[in-house]
């Protein structure tokens, strides 16, 4: 994944396999026993637990390369996992008690996906990797509901990453543009033999429109930019690059240069091939070239990045989160774990990295085993690390393949929440129904107006993890920031989150047009969803399930223009009823959603067959 021979997914599975069978290289367990798993430890202060392992995760246990490669969240906090088997699973904690219990697989057939990201309409899009062929984009969208994926486009093909590295990690900024690390084609810009040369879109970070799948190189000489992040609060991009040289155990002909955290700006130039780590003014090649902010010793590899956010940041917020996969002995003691880094300055004056010490230490024994991404839950802020050992060993079900879910101690009894949905409207408006997802909420829980000391009016929303309120006209009468929060019936508080009453439209304005990210059918039950409803059908046994965004108060259900009773509604699920005339013929239904102001969404549809 990050070197030729020092991770297993730089190169092609087959020559990956080939690896195996002629034992060069590649770092792999004794035939004559499994390797031991070293007890994992935290920073004080924190707490962990594991999520997800071979234990409670069937395909994790599958094979060497079955583990997790990358996570993404959605905006309701579902955890989506790539897998080196080429899987996005879904795996959901459905009892809240910071285990999953219950796993998904929302697509198959996405070649050794190694980024996935969120769009904020919940498109989800992946970075994936063809056997010995190229990288691609792809978008992936559930339109019926049923948590798979029944459409996966390539946005964008070709990419170059059937060299020595691969198409990497992907973030969407704050402009919109989705952001690629694209890897180096060689280990140091000279080819093997047979191998592929550098092209113009290697050792890059890409900036790709998912619109128009208009492409450009954002920055470049980078040689392997696994992990990226994006500032919460200025936009700005941050790239690991893993440093060139085989490991040779440190020993005294060992020049690899070390491992890089870099700021990327755009158009900058951050030395790969000829000029690694702190530009020398005597290296004609390091003219114009930006110097890294951070460095590790060299073969440590790092593999990502995140800002801690969210509210168990508290004074580590937008500090940045490093996941060092390997843990080679150095004179730092630094390797296999999660690294804390303050972040200082301004994109005026530049920034400085300062590592801080560990988060957590996985202290793994096998180089090839250890953390290959991080995340943070944005509803309740915990950190989780993914760690992948792809390590030959006797018996497939002993890999490492684990995500941890790491917290502040004492946290588990608080309910937390993530952001108000949605986070601002217009003074003057009459009244608005607001969601907030939330974990360790308490049956009876409601939702607080902090700001005017009321409790607000608060029922269920789509599950468990969901309350809506509705907030009055009298609180939205004048320009202002509210604070929400929620209160468990043991009068414990969650954090507070900002809903802002605006002078004038909100940025984004409140009424904007809806967008419909998923829709299905079911039949009495939730569980029991229909793809095609049956002509003639009694219209009370079918409900419309309707997700997606924006939509306002008083958001209209319409199915081929017609709107239906709706019997729930939040700003992000309408559900409703179809009358007997949409059931008595066969054809299609168009279903959009109608808000208050008049914008239409966009539509999906369903068929009555018979």
């Amino acid at each position: 994944m990050l070197l030729r021979a020092r991770f297993v997914f730089v190169l092609s599975l087959t020559f990956i396999f080939a690896l195996f069978f002629i034992a060069i290289s590649f770092p792999r367990a004794s035939h004559a026993q499994i390797v031991p798993i070293r007890p994992v430890t935290v920073a004080e202060g924190f707490d962990f637990n594991v999520f997800a392992s071979t234990d409670n995760v069937p395909e994790f246990a599958s094979g060497a390369f079955a583990g997790p490669t990358v996570m993404a969240f959605d905006a309701r906090g579902r955890l989506f996992v790539g897998t080196g088997s080429g899987k996005i699973l879904i795996l959901l904690d459905t009892d809240d008690d910071g285990r999953l219990d219950q796993v998904k697989t929302f697509a198959t057939g996405i070649p050794l996906p190694l980024g996935l990201a969120f769009r904020a309409n919940g498109d989800l899009f992946a970075a994936s990797n063809v056997n010995a062929g190229p990288g691609r984009i792809i978008r992936l969208r559930d339109t019926n509901g049923d948590d798979v994926a029944d459409e996966q486009t390539i946005i964008l093909d070709n990419l170059p990453s059937n060299g020595d590295h691969q198409t990497d990690k992907i973030k969407f900024g704050l402009d919109g543009l989705l952001y690629i690390g694209q890897g180096s084609a060689t280990d140091d810009g000279t080819p093997a033999s047979g191998r592929p040369a550098e092209g113009p879109l290697n050792g890059a970070i890409l900036r790709l429109n998912v619109d128009t799948a208009q492409l450009e190189i954002y920055a470049t000489g980078l040689r392997q930019p696994f992990g990226l992040a994006i500032h919460p609060a200025n936009g700005e991009l941050f790239s690991v690059d893993v440093g060139k040289g085989e490991f040779c155990n440190f020993c005294q002909n060992d020049q690899a240069p070390p491992e890089e955290v870099n700021w990327i700006v755009a158009g900058g130039n951050y030395g790969f091939p000829f000029c690694d780590g702190t530009p020398m003014l005597d290296n004609p090649s390091c003219s114009g070239v930006r110097g890294p902010l951070l460095q590790y010793p060299a073969h440590l590899t790092p593999t990502a990045l995140a800002f801690y956010t969210g509210p168990q940041a508290a004074e580590f917020n937008n500090q940045l989160l490093v996941a060092i996969y390997k843990n080679y002995h150095n004179s730092e003691n630094i390797g296999g774990d999660l690294r804390r880094v303050v972040v200082d300055g301004t994109s005026a004056s530049g920034f400085q990295l300062h590592d801080a010490g560990f988060i957590a230490q996985l202290n793994p024994i096998d180089p090839g085993d250890g953390a290959v991404d991080t995340i943070i839950d944005p509803i309740s802020g915990d950190i989780y690390v993914a760690r992948f050992d792809p390590v030959h060993h006797i018996v497939d079900s002993v890999h490492h393949h684990f995500i941890y879910r790491i917290h502040r101690l004492g946290s588990d009894a608080q309910p937390l929440i993530g952001p108000v949905m949605p986070a601002a409207i217009k003074a003057g408006t009459a009244g608005v129904t607001v969601s907030l997802i939330g974990r360790h909420l308490k049956a009876g829980a409601v939702i607080v107006n902090v700001t005017d000391n009321t409790v607000l009016s608060t029922r269920q929303g789509a599950d468990r993890f969901e309350l809506l309120a509705d907030l009055p006209a009298g609180a939205l009468a004048t320009e202002r920031t509210l604070q929400l929060a929620v209160r468990n019936p043991d009068d414990v508080q969650s954090n507070l989150q900002p809903f802002a009453v605006t002078k004038g439209d909100p940025n984004p304005p409140p009424d904007k047009s809806p967008q419909i990210t998923s829709m299905f059918v079911y039949k009495k039950k939730r569980g029991n969803v229909f793809p095609t409803i049956p002509v003639g059908s009694n219209p009370k046994k079918f409900h419309l399930v309707t997700d997606g965004t924006d939509f306002d108060t008083n958001a209209q259900l319409l199915v081929n223009g017609t709107p239906l009773t709706l019997e729930s509604a939040s700003t992000t699920e309408l559900v409703g009823r179809f009358t007997r005339e949409m059931l008595a013929a066969p054809g299609e239904l168009t279903i959009q959603v109608k808000n208050s102001t008049g914008k239409l969404s966009n539509t999906v549809k369903v068929s009555v067959v018979q």
